[in-house]
């Protein structure tokens, strides 16, 4: 049984912008990935989001949540196009940032 959602509820999707910049940063950038693995909601916030929309695009996500390993940044970039989807589309989804290679 799934928890995350309440009723068909999902998260706001992300802009295509933000998710754009989301992904560049999480498959360059070593600091930007070091912060969203420790604090997703202030990396949210530093790509644009108000910190109210970053806290909302986390609540009960766990496509925005890192629970083990974030993925590597070749992992990011194959999976880019699949990742883009699920980040601007608004059904619920889950997209799984840590791939067990």
């Amino acid at each position: 049984m799934n928890h995350h959602h309440h009723g068909n509820a999902a998260h706001p999707p992300l802009s295509q912008e933000v998710a754009t910049h989301l992904l560049d940063l999480l498959s360059e950038d070593d600091a930007f990935r070091d912060l969203f693995a420790q604090d997703p909601e202030q990396a949210l916030v530093q790509l644009g989001l108000s910190p109210e929309q970053a806290a909302l695009a986390l609540r009960g996500q766990s496509c925005l949540r890192v629970t083990t390993v974030l993925a590597s940044k070749e992992a990011l970039r194959a999976a880019r196009e699949r990742l883009m989807q699920g980040l601007t589309c608004e059904q619920p989804h889950t997209v799984i940032f840590a791939f067990n290679d």
